[in-house]
């Protein structure tokens, strides 16, 4: 194989899907209680994200950073010296300061090794629509396409990746400014939920509220059968802060409303759950557009 394909931890993906499937991971890290950890590695299991949103839920302190451009320089280096050229896929620039790191090393690195090749692409897409959108250049990769034709397929069909949010609790997102304080103190007051999405920009942005928690994981599935593009013939993603019951609700109205060839539905991972807390259901999936 000539290139390599590599994302970032935000895209969600298990290490049993990374291995499997060839896909190299660049991890970023995140602080609970002051205290630093890998979001991505290899025995990652329900167990720890229980913990880690238990430990959310008694109100430690989280938060996140991005993938420095050392970080990228030793892990593109070590590819490039294998002879293989990289395809690398980033967590949205509208929502980390990482796209930038890796485009600007990508730039230096092509000097160093002029007969090797590095594509950077912005996915604009974060959690599991990155990873769906990896598992689509993982099977034309695997059918025989060049790196440049996956590049250019993904550029053209990633704002077709549809983000769909909603929270337990709004203090997590009052803390990461996504909210102000008076919002957070009157939705928290009347039950009102944010129904949330990732715009064309790649930034998570509220676009309705509702009342009550049930009524805002069906305002998630109306969504989905407003937008959605041949169901039968594609992969929906659940991820879930610690709330599986309801992951598994919205399970069953999808597949009571909508149908699709398959439903995964897994834990969200610290790098976004960090910043939307215990609680959150997350959808993602391919559509109109946003």
């Amino acid at each position: 194989m000539s290139f390599y394909i590599i994302t970032d931890s935000a895209s969600n993906l298990p290490a049993s899907y990374a291995e499997k499937n060839n896909v190299g991971i660049i991890s970023l890290k995140y602080l609970l209680d002051g205290e630093e950890f890998d979001s991505y590695v290899e025995n990652e299991n329900d167990v720890s994200l229980k913990n880690f949103y238990g430990r959310m839920r008694e109100k430690a302190s989280t938060s996140t950073s991005n993938i420095n451009a050392a970080t990228f320089e030793e892990r593109f280096t070590q590819v490039l010296e294998e002879g293989r050229d990289i395809l690398y896929i980033s967590f949205s620039s509208g929502l980390s300061s990482s796209y930038s790191f890796a485009k600007s090393t990508a730039d230096e690195l092509k000097e160093k090794y002029p007969d090797r090749k590095i594509y950077v692409i912005d996915s604009l897409c974060v959690t599991y629509a990155l990873g769906l959108l990896i598992h689509y250049a993982v099977s034309m990769r695997d059918s025989g396409k060049s790196m440049e034709e996956i590049r250019d397929s993904l550029e053209a069909d990633k704002l077709n990746f549809i983000h769909l949010f909603t929270v337990e609790d709004l203090v997590y997102l009052k803390r990461g400014g996504r909210i102000s304080p008076a919002t957070a103190l009157v939705g928290s007051l009347l039950g009102v939920k944010p129904v949330m999405h990732v715009t064309n920009e790649g930034k998570l942005e509220k676009y309705d509220k509702v009342q009550g928690r049930k009524k805002s994981l069906s305002a998630l599935v109306d969504k989905i059968a407003e937008t959605i593009t041949n169901p039968k013939e594609q992969t929906i993603a659940i991820v879930h802060g610690d709330c599986a019951e309801d992951a598994k609700y919205v399970e069953k109205l999808i597949e009571e409303r909508i149908g699709a060839k398959d439903i995964i539905s897994d834990y969200l991972t610290p790098i976004i759950g960090a910043h939307s807390g215990p609680g959150t259901i997350a959808i993602f999936f391919k559509g109109k557009g946003r």
